[in-house]
């Protein structure tokens, strides 16, 4: 009943969600004619149509219109508009206020007065009123002295009982009283959108606008030349457009008009998609019909902001069900609070993707969203996978009932071990003290094979070469140079020369100090003959050693302590290389390390789950190594560590992602599959965030200098930018807080650290998904810190991404003023997006520190044990 119970509860939440949207909006009914409205053709979508309109299209509006409206206001009498008096005389019913364009083109102007003229003394039963231009002061076009010369010219040519005056907004009426002198009217526009009056408020708005104006100019006929509200297209500051608020002001204008006699012209019949080009999106839904002349709201009857909710609630519910129904019965038995985490999640998931849809889903598509949504869909799927995965692992590792039992008890076996020791241009008094933990292992019965290979400088490892001479038989040392294929390469040359009598693997790191009981512990999980892996986890001991070596080993301890031991339930270990075992049988079947990938342990340990072996996880520490010393050697071993995990993902793409099996292999489970993909989802979600970071760049830039060519991307697009983020650090420091150190401080440090890798890991990915030939690189051990200078050079290109990202924060701000809910969403997504290479600047800053301590590298060499005779091979 778990299962249904939280689904049920998130079913629930996301009717009460949906619901809670749709909001009661209280409107008059309006029955009578409109005063009159704002005309241009119905279908046109883009702008060349308007080069020749036929005449059948604007008598099939002009018909429609007569029964809505009395009067009819338009804005030129160019392309094919000079025929609208003759159409409304002929379908009668209707009065023309006719519009003259004029513009800083003076040609052009005068080619409108020549058609205009004639036309008004043609049609005086017709035409009763004139607007020589239309916002032209605004636009910077002509001054107002210059309109006031056009307005004479028009009046003197025409019979003295038509009106002769200009529009223009309301503020321009007040900023140049002397238009009013030269007009018979104000046309003032009154528009509250524009000016992000909610739409509650605009009945005030107009209210407040017309006092002013006849406070302004008293006696004067004032005339709201064009008022309205869009349907569609984005918020301004409280502005919001949609079908409902478009209802909403235009209900309560029309009643208040009719309450106080305005003279009005409703903005505007029909909607013109065309004008999208010029005003952004928002300038194409301005009609009251659409493009296509069909009403899109009502004038009288109920109201509210969402009147399809319930569909959408049942579509939210709809997948709630079928995703939980999905995800929920494959997963391991948890707590009722696990399930209705991960319910909340699949909630999430569903309600966001039907606001996208809506978002999308608009009247007049056109190539900017189509290519925005190719754009962003995969990076949306992307996140909303990431969401579900992480969620589960979460969930998982806090509410999962029953845990895997540990090792069996010895059974007084004592099976023949040989450590593989590879090295590498080391540093030999670190490895000495490696072979000294060795050598106090309490375990009776192993060998160490020390292979030093392609160290080119005899002083590195002809110490070690003799430090093994003191310590034993047990401890063979062998150099050789000219060694191809990396580690793997040395690691396949350690198992040729490893004793026959050897029946397990083990593998070390040349800096790992291990516990003497290291294998006393480890080995009794070998009793189960499928066991072909036992591994215990990377662990550090120089901690102390610097304020950046405990932040690191915090980002390195969350891995090991939650993902580690939740991948040990599914036989989904991750093989690290350093602090594994394996049966030797198991290695030789699946053919050794593989010398072509540069995580040879990870590889070989996704090849060993295929061929049907089992794995063990030991979740205590009983080995510690040495961090990196520099953020840049931290910030290369992760490169290496991505971009071999990105080898991996490309050669064994067919087992992992299709299921499919190689010739004597048994095949990955599922669950394996689901562990090594979700495994690597965030770092794959890095890369894509790389690529969505530049072209975030770039469309903000766009967005500030064509703002009403390209505009910020939907707020809903924000919102799941600042979510995942907001999720991926709530997450990291719950788990951290409850499964690997209860300090605040603590997890914080550790989320700050694994944000400054995300350029990193993201480069990584990118470059291993399309290259092959990156070499393996080796961390430096034991080297002297940066300095701040240094250390900082080191993140040029975080610190490149980091202003540019601010500077398009600021072109946003300078180039929009950001009063759109929209550019607000962004900037804070913009925000999100820079917290992480803000986060390796910091990082880099702290590595370039004072240390604490220094890393001891004298203690313990004195020679455990005595010397037995030399088993040692320096051939070349």
């Amino acid at each position: 009943m778990r299962i249904p119970s939280a689904i049920a509860i998130v079913s629930i939440a996301s009717l009460m969600f949906w619901s809670a949207l749709n909001r009661p909006l209280d409107a008059p009914d309006w029955e009578g004619k409109f005063a009159g409205v704002s005309y241009n053709p119905s279908g046109i979508y883009d702008r060349n149509e308007l080069e020749l309109i036929p005449e059948a299209r604007i008598r099939d509006d002009l018909t429609l219109l007569r029964d809505w409206t009395g009067n009819i206001r338009t804005y030129s009498v160019d392309r094919g508009l000079d025929v609208v008096p003759r159409i409304a005389r002929e379908v009668g019913g209707l009065h023309v206020s006719l519009g003259i364009w004029l513009s800083d083109d003076s040609a052009y102007n005068e080619a409108e007065l020549a058609r205009a003229i004639p036309l008004i003394n043609d049609y005086p039963d017709v035409i009763s009123r004139v607007f020589v231009g239309n916002e032209a002061v605004l636009r910077g076009e002509l001054s107002a002295d210059a309109v006031a010369a056009y307005l004479q010219r028009v009046r003197k040519a025409v019979p003295g009982t038509v009106e002769v005056g200009y529009a223009d907004v309301w503020s321009t009426w007040l900023q140049h009283p002397e238009l009013a002198r030269a007009s018979d009217f104000v046309g003032a526009h009154l528009l509250p959108y524009w000016e992000g009056v909610e739409a509650r408020d605009g009945e005030r708005y107009i209210r407040d606008r017309m006092r002013l104006l006849r406070k302004a100019f008293p006696g004067r006929n004032i005339v709201i030349a064009e008022t309205g509200w869009p349907s569609e297209g984005r918020a301004k500051r409280s502005a919001i457009p949609s079908p409902a608020t478009e209802a909403y002001f235009l209900r309560n204008f029309l009643d208040l008009a009719s309450d106080r006699g305005y003279d009005y012209y409703l903005m505007e019949a029909f909607d013109q998609p065309w004008k999208q080009t010029q005003e952004g999106a928002v300038g194409a839904y301005w009609g009251i019909f659409d493009a296509q002349a069909r009403p899109k709201f009502s004038l009288a009857g109920e109201l509210s902001t969402l009147p399809d909710w319930y569909r959408f609630a049942a579509l939210a519910v709809a997948l709630v069900v079928i995703l939980g129904m999905l995800v929920m019965p494959r997963m391991p038995g948890m707590s009722v609070q696990g399930y209705l985490v991960v319910g909340l999640a699949t909630g999430v998931m569903a309600s966001a993707a039907l606001a996208i849809y809506d978002t999308w889903s608009v009247e007049y598509l056109d190539w900017g969203i189509l290519v925005s949504a190719a754009l962003v869909i995969p990076a949306l799927l992307c996140a909303a996978l990431l969401l579900l995965t992480e969620t589960i692992e979460f969930a998982l590792s806090l509410w999962r009932q029953r845990r895997a039992t540990d090792s069996p008890a010895p059974d007084g076996s004592f099976p023949f071990v040989s450590i593989h020791l590879p090295t590498h241009n080391e540093p030999p008094l670190m490895v000495m003290q490696t072979l000294n933990a060795l050598a106090r292992l309490s375990y009776p019965n192993f060998e160490v094979v020390v292979l030093d290979n392609n160290t080119g400088d005899d002083s590195l490892w002809r110490p070690v070469q003799g430090h093994c001479r003191t310590l034993g038989p047990r401890f063979r040392f062998f150099h050789r140079d000219n060694v191809e294929g990396f580690k793997a390469g040395a690691l396949n040359l350690a198992l040729e020369l490893t004793s026959e009598r050897a029946e397990i693997i083990a593998v070390i790191d040349s800096d790992y100090q291990v516990d003497p009981d290291w294998l006393r512990i480890a080995m009794p999980a070998f009793q189960d003959p499928r066991v072909a892996l036992v591994q215990c986890p990377q662990d550090y001991r120089d901690g102390g050693a610097s304020r950046f070596k405990q932040w690191i080993f915090g980002e390195y301890a969350g891995f090991f302590r939650i993902g580690m031991v939740e991948r040990n339930e599914h036989n989904a270990i991750v093989q690290h290389g350093t602090m594994c075992l394996m049966r030797r049988e198991a290695l030789e079947a699946v053919g050794g390390w593989a010398v072509w990938s540069i995580t040879e342990d990870t590889e070989l340990g996704l090849r060993l789950f295929a061929a049907g072996y089992v794995a063990r996880y030991i979740p205590h520490s009983y080995g510690r190594g040495l961090m990196p010393d520099t953020f840049d050697a931290y910030r290369t071993q992760r490169h290496r560590w991505v971009y071999g995990g990105m080898q991996i993902l490309r050669r064994h793409a067919a087992s992992l992602l299709l299921g499919r099996t190689r010739a004597g292999e048994i095949g990955l489970t599922p669950a394996q599959r689901y562990q090594f993909l979700a495994g690597w989802l965030p770092w794959l979600s890095d890369g894509l965030s790389v690529l969505f970071v530049l072209m975030a760049i770039a469309w903000s830039v766009l967005a500030a200098a064509m703002p009403t060519i390209f505009t910020v991307p939907p707020v809903v697009l924000s919102l799941v930018v600042v979510g995942l983020f907001v999720m991926k650090i709530g997450k990291a420091l719950w788990l951290h807080y409850a499964r690997v150190n209860p300090s605040l401080a603590a997890a914080m440090s550790a989320s700050l650290v694994g944000l400054s890798l995300s350029y990193t890991v993201g480069r990584a990915v990118l470059s291993g998904l399309v290259t092959t030939g990156q070499p393996f690189l080796r961390t430096p051990k034991c080297e002297a810190a940066n300095s701040v200078v240094v250390a900082v050079r080191g993140v040029g290109s975080e610190m490149l991404f980091l202003l540019s990202l601010l500077l398009a924060a600021l072109a946003i701000i300078l180039g929009t003023g950001a009063d759109d809910p929209a550019e607000t969403a962004w900037l804070a997504a913009l925000a999100v997006m820079s917290t992480p290479f803000a986060a390796t600047l910091a990082v880099a800053l702290l590595s370039g520190l004072p240390r604490d301590s220094a890393t001891d590298m004298s203690s313990g060499l004195i020679p455990v044990g005595k010397a037995g005779p030399p088993d040692v091979d320096v051939a070349a």
